[in-house]
């Protein structure tokens, strides 16, 4: 899709364009259309958004919310791969390579779990904590200033309408199966 000259053009092209789909097809409800448009063009802008806040830090988004959640855990609770896995949303062999990266880059280690000798635990090494929250501030200050438009009030009612849709993707694609 080609860059627009102002940043209303695009609402104001998917709200036309649902419209004209709705006459098109005869059906209503082509709004969805218009979300589906809004939510591929924040997905684009975003993961660009994300490679420029986190250029010169050597991590990707799914490794720094690795260790962002292992530095957010509280010191007593070890998280193993297949805990990151779930939260992370990545496959086995995605986390795994993850997890290679940081442990090889000195930010996390594997350490055998107290009790099951078949489980490993991921600790957050202090120079990975380090990076952590470097990365962290300069995200949120860079997220800050990317939704600094928003009245607290409009911000609300996205959080809303993103858990709303949120809900709708998770009910309905079926669960992996699985512990």
């Amino acid at each position: 899709m080609r860059r627009l000259a102002r940043p209303d053009e695009l609402g104001r092209h998917l709200a036309e364009n649902a419209a004209r789909w709705e006459e098109i097809l005869g059906e209503e409800g082509a709004l969805a259309l218009g979300i589906a448009g809004r939510m591929e063009a924040i997905a684009r802008e975003w993961a660009a958004f994300q490679r420029e806040v986190l250029a010169g830090s050597g991590l990707n988004y799914a490794e720094l919310t690795v260790i962002g959640m292992l530095r957010t855990s509280p010191p007593d609770l070890r998280r193993s791969p297949s805990e990151l896995r779930e939260l992370v949303g990545q496959s086995s062999a995605g986390m795994t390579r993850i997890l290679d990266k940081l442990e090889g880059r000195g930010l996390v280690r594997r350490v055998p779990h107290r009790r099951d000798g078949r489980r490993v635990d991921i600790v957050l090494r202090p120079r990975g904590a380090g990076l952590a929250e470097r990365t962290y501030r300069r995200l949120l200050r860079a997220e800050k200033r990317l939704v600094a438009g928003l009245a607290r009030r409009r911000a609300e009612v996205v959080c809303t309408g993103l858990d709303a849709l949120l809900v709708s993707f998770a009910t309905r694609r079926p669960r992996p199966a699985g512990p």
